[in-house]
């Protein structure tokens, strides 16, 4: 293969053949590719695939089609970020002594580098999925490659699902699955069992890794600079030193402290701090890609961002501040949480070889080498709102989380919570069929509850010289990824958006129709903060008449959500406004808090109200009665509630709602139920993908009409009642054989299983539920396997005659040949009359 010179050098080169001709010959038309990092899988192997695609990718295809795509045929090539696609495609096109849109494009959000020669197409999977929606066969395309699979963004896992249809329906699809590190085999039998697996060395050079648990962020950047400084001669390279934050706020008190103390540096150019977040402009993002001016050092802020598929140029040093920021969403409030955690070790390993990609480099870790960490990261679909995907799947004609095969599988909470919002915003009907409307704002490219603003927001009259009021436009540009862009690109932004309306006007026979009544009926709905809640229903709060006092002696107002989650003010904002919307908000653990918000009048609020609240007969104890009330809601939002005559028939009703407002602990449960309830969050912990029994699990303190309602039948609640619903609720898991309460040990003696949360044996910083066995040390003698409960090892804690501990271990045959014949001499003085031999030792 002719691979240009100047990459010629990558791993990978020795490879290409192999690597292609195992593509063409996989019985399943895939192949999972892993390659370590430098190994040029990014940089060469597309061009490889290009010169070969071109001659004879199609020659074994049987389908009509592969004749007369052949010649067209296209390569589809896709990264997980918009920074990554254009610096992907600027290289391949660089390569080929060319401008991006020949050979070689990309598409991404506004901007669009693709011509009729181009042959290979770079872009973000987001665009991917929308041509896999509009043609379901990737007719003209006979190659797609998803790059650096291990990120499993939502899109990621998606993509792949319609790709898999998509192959079904033709003989002629290829697919290029990617990535430094992934779990290829898994990947390859949801291709097919017959997928081969490729793994390819990589190429970096040595990286010194330091451990510097004392050190701030300031003090490690200042010790790098003097390492890095330019010799008194000069330097021809500029360098860069890479610094991991977990998030912007991190990021700019770091921008902020090391300005002012490098401040002499950066004003003679010496030093040039940059910052790489996805909230910075695109402009400024793709600066980085450019290298360092020579004789300076660059200095790299950066969130996760920069850990794959980028190659920043003069990268010699990096800094880990060994931390990381993900999106997990609250169910039960429909709210995202960003979580501050420890990274990965899949991450640091990433992170730490971005210093060795050009030459030799070093790698400060801020913290303990010897801290334990999880090996990867949860994907995205595990833990984050599926809104999109749910929207994207009714589009598809898939209305069932069953009748979609994915890598991984969410659970059925999560996909019913984001079906609910759907509907409750018009955008899928009851039989989740999607409706005009949420055609409308999948068809915008931008989130959905964005896409709801900008179609509410949208004046569809010939009159109206602007299309959006100054105030939809203010919360467009506010809550989107442009938010810190120039006015040029705020402004193609929005007339983008204007001109894809238009188009669907023209379309529709009535668009006021998919626009909300809001949108048509209330006056002045375009001019004020009401427009927010179009794409933010649920975000729309209540001033309580209590206030939390903060650890200052002030007092802060606190809000309630129609979730029922109750939240406060960010520190840095105040109002005393009785209705707010609030869009940017964290759920928290028990107590969101509000980070940005729009106040509404009552006048406002209460006209949005009008037709949207309900009414409800809530029964409820009080000091031990029952209260029956008529309450007008929106949501768990009170907004008025008159006094009901109550029956001994709402007692169970009562009890449905002290369990849905006060959880599990409202419940009269004994020790056996506890117990139970452990046993099955153990079960459901060894099966993570178990997805009906995590659901049932979750649904218990959130549907207890699914469960408890049909065993209460007087007017008394025992726990014997409770367990027995329980124990019929998860029949179907046989708890009493999966999760025993006693074992019957090697040497036949019984013993009884206690559930605790305990340290996990595989991370220390992490609980997790074990089974344990307290013993008798005399009782276990002949017990030389240790036993497993649902695959995990029962820990056991063997003691003295006296009850008092000798030994803690879940690994009965290292402790009989290494920690016994010691322990059993310091007995046998203690207590001679015990029998402490056992024929079995040595």
């Amino acid at each position: 293969m002719n691979i240009p010179p100047s990459i010629s050098h990558f791993p990978i080169t020795e490879h290409l053949e192999k690597i292609t001709s195992t593509l063409k010959a996989s019985p399943s038309h895939a192949l999972v590719l892993t390659a370590e990092t430098g190994a040029g899988k990014s940089t060469v192997l597309p061009l490889a695939l290009l010169q070969e695609f071109s001659a004879s990718f199609t020659a074994n295809s049987t389908s009509s089609a592969s004749t007369s795509t052949s010649s067209r045929a296209k390569i589809l090539m896709t990264e997980p970020r918009r920074l990554a696609v254009v610096g992907v495609a600027n290289r391949l096109a660089e390569e080929l002594e060319e401008a991006p849109g020949s050979r070689i494009g990309y598409r991404i959000h506004l901007e669009n580098r693709i011509s009729s020669e181009t042959r290979l197409e770079v872009m973000t999977e987001g665009i991917l999925i929308r041509m896999l929606q509009s043609d379901p066969a990737l007719e003209g395309v006979n190659l797609v490659i998803l790059d650096e699979f291990h990120e499993r963004s939502i899109n990621t896992d998606l993509a792949l699902a319609f790709l898999r249809e998509a192959m079904e329906l033709r003989d002629d699809l290829f697919i290029l699955i990617m990535s430094a590190t992934i779990e290829s085999k898994k990947i390859a039998a949801f291709l097919g069992q017959d997928t081969p697996v490729l793994e390819i060395p990589g190429r970096t050079f040595p990286v010194d890794i330091q451990y510097q648990p004392d050190m701030t962020i300031d003090d490690a950047v200042l010790s790098a600079i003097e390492k890095q400084l330019p010799p008194a001669g000069g330097d021809a390279t500029g360098k860069a030193i890479l610094c991991f934050l977990p998030g912007i706020r991190e990021i700019r008190s770091a921008q902020a402290s090391l300005s002012q103390s490098l401040k002499s540096e950066i004003e003679s150019g010496k030093i040039e701090i940059c910052i790489l977040h996805s909230s910075i402009s695109f402009s400024e993002q793709k600066h980085i890609l450019t290298p360092p001016t020579a004789g300076t050092i660059r200095i790299i802020l950066s969130s996760a961002i920069a850990e794959t598929s980028l190659t920043l140029p003069g990268v010699v040093c990096v800094i880990d501040s060994g931390l990381s920021r993900v999106n997990r969403i609250n169910l039960s409030t429909g709210m995202e949480n960003l979580v501050t955690e420890a990274e990965s070790e899949f991450s640091a390993a990433q992170r730490a070889g971005r210093a060795g990609r050009e030459r030799e480099g070093s790698c400060i870790r801020l913290w303990n080498k010897f801290d334990v960490r999880q090996k990867e990261v949860q994907p995205e679909i595990l833990r984050t709102d599926l809104t999109q995907l749910v929207l994207e799947c009714s589009e598809r004609g898939i209305y069932d989380l069953s009748k979609i095969q994915l890598l991984d599988s969410p659970t059925q909470n999560a996909w019913e919570a984001a079906a609910e919002f759907l509907k409750e915003t018009g955008c899928i009907d009851e039989n989740l069929r999607i409706t005009e409307r949420g055609q409308a704002a999948l068809s915008l490219g931008i989130s959905i509850r964005l896409a709801l603003i900008t179609i509410d927001g949208y004046q569809n009259s010939d009159k109206k010289q602007e299309k959006f009021s100054a105030k939809t436009s203010e919360y467009l540009l506010k809550f989107s990824q442009y938010a810190q862009n120039s006015p040029k690109i705020q402004n193609q932004f929005l007339a983008n958006l204007e001109e894809k309306l238009n188009k669907i006007c023209k379309n529709s026979q009535n668009f006021e129709q998919i626009q909300s009544k809001s949108a048509n009926f209330e006056e002045n709905f375009h001019r004020n903060p009401l427009i927010l809640l179009s794409g933010f229903p649920d975000r729309l709060a209540l001033r309580l008449s209590e206030f939390r006092k903060n650890s200052d002696g002030s007092a802060s107002p606190l809000y309630q959500f129609p979730s029922g989650r109750k939240a406060v003010l960010h520190n840095s904002k105040h109002t005393n406004a009785k209705w707010i919307v609030a869009p940017e908000v964290m759920a928290g653990q028990s107590e969101g808090v509000i980070f940005d918000f729009e106040e509404l009048s009552d006048p406002q609020a209460e006209g949005w109200l009008e037709s949207r609240a309900q009414s409800k007969i809530i029964c409820r104890f009080e000091k031990g009665k029952i209260i029956k009330t008529e309450n007008l809601c929106y949501g768990q939002i009170l907004l008025s509630s008159k006094k009901l005559l109550s029956t001994k028939e709402d007692y169970a009703a009562a009890w449905m709602t002290e369990i849905r407002t006060k959880g599990m602990e409202a419940l009269p449960l004994d020790e056996k139920c506890e117990n139970f309830l452990e046993r099955i969050k153990f079960l459901a912990q060894q099966n993570p993908q178990d997805n009906n029994l995590a659901d049932k699990i979750t649904g218990l303190p959130d549907k207890p009409e699914s469960w408890l309602l049909p065993f209460i039948i007087s007017n008394s609640l025992t726990s014997q009642t409770i367990y027995e619903a329980l124990n019929y609720f998860f029949g179907e898991f046989n708890i009493e054989e999966s999760v025993p309460l006693q074992i019957n040990l090697q040497n036949g003696n019984r013993a009884k299983i206690k559930y605790e949360k305990l340290a996990s044996p595989d991370d220390k910083t992490r609980l997790v539920i074990r089974p344990v066995i307290e013993i008798i040390i005399q009782r276990a003698f002949g017990c030389q396997i240790t036993p497993k409960i649902a695959g995990m090892k029962v820990l056991f804690r063997l003691l003295s005659p006296a009850q008092r501990p000798l030994q803690i271990t879940d690994d009965l045959e290292g402790f009989w040949s290494t920690t016994w014949p010691e322990i059993c001499r310091e007995m046998k003085g203690r207590y001679p009359k015990h029998n402490w031999d056992w024929q079995g030792l040595n």
